[in-house]
């Protein structure tokens, strides 16, 4: 998964929005020709512009949604479609003037070429990433790591074998099949040959070896270790009472599995499954780890992660059930003199952007508010910024004047009956939030941080929601992270889903971040999603 500036983001997502890009361009410079003037050149322009941006406003760009419509493409035909249409509006805007056939050329051939390149980088038929993982472990990090690789992962990565780092291989064991079976692995199908110079071997050589460490990848075993389920029961070779059984290590489903034998190195393993990332998700701080062939591994261009740090990358937020104190304790600062400087001078070039632009609409707003209830325009509450400081929010008016009198303050429900028929209507657009640039240009928000919460809730989220504070690292911000990522929150368990995505931003925050932000923003706003 690639990275930028701290920040990951799909690969997968990446090579698209690159090729789609491509293809534009292309159809743009074949039937670009025939335009006459610079007034019919911008028209085309902005009609082929409207195939991507109709991918984009279409969430078509986003791994899960890809993989959802990957078997149909019936969202990826409605966004051609509402492209087709927008790019006719331009064509119509163009004076009516372009030569004919300009404008179908265009989309036409960007359109068919964006199919295509579906069909080739996006709708396959099995589930097998770019990146294969071997997880180390055995226990529940070990199964949660499973389980995000699964379901959340959307093609990026597969499990190609789980390993049990406490084994021991002095000894030969026997093995567990999954269904039940004791099987023993014939000797043609484990490696005897002795360890290479330099390498650290997990154990001595042995007959047969334990179930946990088999490994099977969820499409089979490569297919040069591919071979017949081991024919040899444990009975024919050596009595079943004479050991006792290894631990049994649930193994990836499948309908025909195929057993792969691992070698007697970590390296031989990643070398024959075809190992991208290692990542490191034992239970247990003190299992035995071979560090040395971790750190060969990483020497020959293989990724060895830590649980947490390999989350990040898949789900681009710290899942909490993965992180130890430790994790955040340690690592670079989380501020700097030239990274604070740089977010200032963005924070007001943003914030004046966007003051000039409304303050107009801001004038429409006020009167609307006026006329819609009693009470003033704007209101202020009391927020909690960086470092745990109180300071003063202003927003517009989306509530009646004692929504709070008699209730206290108290979490936004879906259909609030203290929100004002305007009230709704500001809050559906974001529009209420406009008022909180004031509190950019003195210094106590950024532009884009965690969500500032009331004292009253930060107290109580404090005590039930471990590291909480650590969101006071950064400023606070009109948009976020996890304003983007998650739906409002209004419980303390919503809160403890932002926070994963909150503790991202504050570990990576970065310019490019904050422009990744504002730009997804806009879409978030133009269809007023998540908002209540």
């Amino acid at each position: 998964m690639p990275q930028c500036s701290g920040h990951w983001y799909s690969g997968r997502a990446a090579r698209l929005v690159f090729v789609e890009a491509a293809l534009v361009g292309v159809a743009l410079s074949i039937s670009g020709h025939q335009a006459r003037g610079w007034r019919e050149l911008a028209a085309l322009v902005a009609a082929a512009g409207c195939v991507p941006a109709a991918l984009y406003l279409a969430d078509l760009y986003d791994p899960q949604v890809m993989r959802n419509d990957r078997t149909r493409g019936a969202n990826v035909l409605k966004a051609l479609g509402f492209a087709a249409l927008a790019a006719a509006i331009f064509g119509l805007l163009g004076g009516g003037t372009l030569p004919r056939g300009a404008l179908i050329d265009t989309i036409g051939m960007a359109s068919v070429g964006i199919l295509l390149a579906r069909a080739a980088l996006v709708a396959r038929l099995d589930e097998r990433g770019h990146n294969r993982v071997l997880v180390i472990g055995a226990g529940q990090r070990a199964a949660e790591i499973e389980r995000i690789v699964r379901s959340e992962a959307y093609g990026e990565y597969e499990i190609a074998g789980k390993l049990d780092p406490t084994v021991d291989l002095s000894e030969p064991q026997q093995i567990a099949a999954g269904g039940g079976e004791v099987i023993a692995a014939a000797g043609a199908l484990v490696e005897q040959g002795e360890v290479r110079a330099g390498e650290v071997a997990l154990g001595a050589a042995a007959e047969v070896l334990p179930a946990s460490q088999l490994i099977v990848g969820p499409g089979g075993a490569p297919s040069q270790i591919q071979g017949p389920v081991a024919e040899a029961k444990v009975a024919a070779l050596r009595p079943a009472e004479e050991k006792p059984l290894a631990a049994v290590v649930p193994l990836p489903t499948h309908p025909s599995p195929s057993i792969a034998v691992t070698a007697r190195t970590l390296t031989g393993a990643v070398r024959d499954l075809r190992v991208d990332t290692v990542v490191i998700a034992a239970d247990e701080r003190r299992s035995r780890m071979p560090i040395e062939e971790f750190i060969r591994l990483r020497l020959s261009g293989v990724t060895v992660l830590p649980a947490q740090r390999f989350a990040e990358r898949v789900l681009r937020r710290i899942p909490m059930a993965l992180v130890r104190p430790s994790d955040l304790a340690i690592g670079e600062g989380l501020n700097s003199p030239v990274r604070t400087a740089v977010k200032r001078v963005f924070d007001l070039v943003m914030s004046s952007i966007l003051l000039t632009c409304a303050a107009p609409l801001l004038a429409v707003l006020a009167i609307l508010i006026k006329l819609d209830s009693a009470g003033p325009v704007f209101y202020f509450q009391e927020r909690v910024g960086r470092g745990g400081k109180i300071y003063r929010l202003h927003k517009l008016r989306t509530m009646r004047k004692d929504a709070e009198t008699h209730s206290g303050p108290v979490w936004a429900s879906h259909r609030d009956p203290r929100v004002t028929r305007m009230g709704a209507f500001l809050r559906k657009t974001r529009l209420d939030e406009i008022p909180q640039v004031f509190a950019v240009f003195s210094g106590d928000m950024s532009f884009v941080g965690p969500r500032p919460e009331r004292p009253f809730f930060v107290q109580q989220l404090k005590t039930q929601i471990p590291f909480y504070g650590l969101r006071e690292a950064v400023k606070p911000g009109i948009t976020g992270w996890a304003q983007i990522r998650f739906p409002y929150g209004s419980s303390v368990d919503d809160a403890r889903a932002k926070l994963e995505y909150d503790l991202y931003y504050v570990q990576h925050q970065s310019l490019f971040l904050d422009l990744a932000i504002c730009f997804h923003t806009v879409k978030i706003v133009l269809f007023g999603r998540g908002a209540r």
